[in-house]
């Protein structure tokens, strides 16, 4: 068993390192309006249609997948312009919706890696949101 004194001391302790963790948290200051992820269901073509852009002009390379299908859509390529646009061929709906399939892509940017994950949504409907997060490359 802990002595009271030894126990008040390590709550102490824990309850500092994490509220100094909680401020330096740069996740809140981080902005990722630049970018522009979507993910369309072009029902007349069977097809699912992803755009990425970024405003910044700091994006190099990515890794596109679509979860969630018979088989995993998977391509890693360089991004030219700072934007792309693929049309991806499907065979079949998913079973349980779109919400089953989600869409992720890790964009080199700049000095970091960010990933996004979004879901398809049918063309006209509005596009879900897109859940980032960052990682720094040291």
């Amino acid at each position: 068993m802990i002595p009271p004194r030894n126990f008040l001391v390590i709550l102490i302790a824990t309850i500092s390192v994490s509220i100094v963790i909680i401020f330096n948290s740069d996740y809140e200051n981080t902005d990722f309006s630049n970018f522009t992820f979507d993910a369309v269901y072009l029902k007349d073509s069977n097809s699912i249609l992803i755009t990425f852009d970024d405003t910044h002009q700091k994006s190099s390379f990515a890794i596109l997948e679509i979860l969630g299908m018979e088989k995993t859509f998977h391509e890693e390529f360089e991004i030219l312009d700072f934007k792309f646009t693929k049309l991806i061929p499907i065979d079949n709906l998913p079973k349980y919706g779109w919400k089953t399939t989600p869409v992720t892509l890790e964009i080199t940017y700049d000095n970091s890696i960010i990933y996004m994950k979004t879901e398809i949504h049918d063309e006209g409907d509005i596009s879900p949101i897109v859940i980032f997060s960052k990682n720094d490359i040291d």
